[in-house]
């Protein structure tokens, strides 16, 4: 059992508070986290402030980044078993994160050296004649970093990698129900030489945390991973803060009449149903042409009736339990309400010891939640389409818009839904729920703004300062 402190100013802290962790599947206390407060988080901020004052040279911050990434390797097994046990995902999904968080800390040591900065002729004007003028990366400031409880170790990476890449100080808040993971990574970070203040750690209630850090004006950027509705209301709270925010979405695939079927349903229902659906670019909306859904449909559910559901840490299990019981609560009520609508259920569809298996629905009206809003769970809608026309319009009626797919054989089908898809990212035969994390990702709108993906991630923590000498 671990009990885990607040780490502020390069030292952990206790609180007289204290919070319980429970395992998600066996549901027995796996720790206790320490309960922060505002004051504890504007001490975060001063140390975090501070540490910006002494400057942190380029190679020391990537040679630090490359020492987490070796620790992360040699602990992986263990990182790979809290996440399990603290957010429920399988342990093969949980290995495959922590392998990918390596990855990505290697990503950002590497960028840390590669800080843009260019030339600027001007003289190109006559004004500008004896002059010599070029950009030059600075940091922002202090960087607030929210994170989410589906990826704990691997987003929150996305966070701190880029931020002390740039020379960003950070504070994390992490989500409550991911806090041993964040905190076993902050000691990870400590022990691979981040010097103090660089790096801080606040666990609590989330709105006085949240709400301490907004009211600062001296953190500089806010990273944000989570639901649109908290993600829009605090770009909306202090406006002059910048902002990176991967917010959600109800990601859809589309299958084309002469798509091979085989290929699409199987990725189709890897996208849907691993870790529970419980990935910002899970698939929720499948649309297939009409003349092949018959053929689709069986190909789809002989797939996911086979699908190995129950104990995360079997080797076997892809779909475990969601976050939490309110989680599937909710989506148990909106399954009902679709079943009300009309929609039909192909498999699933009822909770069973308190987990929801795969859930494949059809004829799901196109104003229901299911469709409409974001699941954030393993409930796949089916809807046929006449056409690519008719497939574009109905992708782009959602207000979502990250990742989004399409099967087909037909380079010209692939390229008009390229160009007239709206999303972040188009990915032509492959999965929606594709990622690398080298890769630009984000959303447009409302599933947010700015990208992740070390480089992009960076550009959006630093601004240019122009230097200009003459002669």
């Amino acid at each position: 059992m671990t009990d885990q402190g607040l780490f502020i100013d390069g030292s952990w802290s206790d609180r007289a508070e204290r919070t319980p962790q429970y395992d998600t599947w066996t549901r027995e206390q796996i720790g206790t986290v320490a309960v922060g407060t505002a004051a504890d988080t504007t001490k975060a901020v001063d140390a975090a402030y501070r540490a910006m004052r002494t400057p942190w040279p380029v190679h020391a911050r990537a040679e630090a980044l490359r020492r987490a990434a070796g620790l992360v390797a040699e602990r992986a097994e263990s990182l790979a078993q809290l996440i399990t046990a603290e957010v429920g995902k399988p342990i093969t999904a949980a290995r495959g994160e922590v392998a990918r968080a390596v990855e990505t800390l290697h990503w950002s040591a590497e960028e840390a050296k590669r800080l843009p900065g260019e030339r600027v002729p001007l003289d190109a004007v006559a004004s500008g004649e004896g002059t010599f003028a070029f950009t030059q990366p600075v940091a922002k400031g202090v960087v607030a970093a929210i994170t989410p409880f589906n990826f704990p170790i691997n987003l929150l990476l996305h966070k701190l990698g880029p931020a002390l890449a740039a020379g960003c100080a950070v504070v994390v808040k992490p989500s409550d129900h991911a806090p041993l993971t964040a905190g076993l990574m902050v000691g990870i970070f400590e022990e691979a030489g981040v010097p103090a203040g660089w790096l801080n750690l606040v666990t609590g209630p989330p709105q006085e945390i949240v709400g301490a850090l907004q009211a600062d004006d001296r953190v500089a950027v806010v990273t944000f991973t989570g639901s649109g509705r908290v993600g829009w209301a605090l770009k909306a709270q202090a406006p002059r803060k910048d902002y990176v925010l991967e917010l959600g979405s109800n990601t859809a695939m589309v299958v084309a009449a002469d798509a091979d079927i085989a290929r699409a349903a199987r990725a189709a229902a890897d996208a849907s149903f691993v870790y529970a659906g419980q990935a910002c670019v899970s698939l929720q909306r499948l649309y297939v042409d009409r003349a092949v859904a018959e053929e689709f449909v069986a190909a789809l559910t002989d797939i996911v009736r086979t699908m190995p559901v129950g104990d995360p840490r079997l080797e076997s299990t892809v779909v475990g339990p969601l976050i939490s019981d309110d989680a599937t609560k909710r989506l148990e009520s909106w399954i009902d309400s679709a079943k009300q609508s009309g929609a039909r259920i192909l498999t699933g569809g009822a909770v069973t010891d308190g987990l929801l298996p795969p859930t494949i629905l059809t004829d799901v009206p196109a104003d229901h939640p299911l469709v409409c809003e974001e699941a954030f769970g393993p409930v796949l809608s089916v809807l046929t389409v006449d056409g690519l026309a008719d497939a574009i319009a109905q992708v782009n009626a959602a207000d979502y818009a990250l990742n989004t797919s399409i099967y087909t054989s037909d380079i010209a089908t692939a390229m008009k839904y390229a160009n007239e898809a709206e999303a972040g990212t188009v990915l032509i035969n492959m999965p929606p729920s594709y990622r690398a994390d080298h890769m630009p990702y984000g959303g447009v709108k409302g599933s947010g703004q700015g990208r992740e993906g070390v480089r992009y991630a960076i550009a959006d923590l630093v601004r240019e300062k122009l230097l200009v000498l003459h002669a």
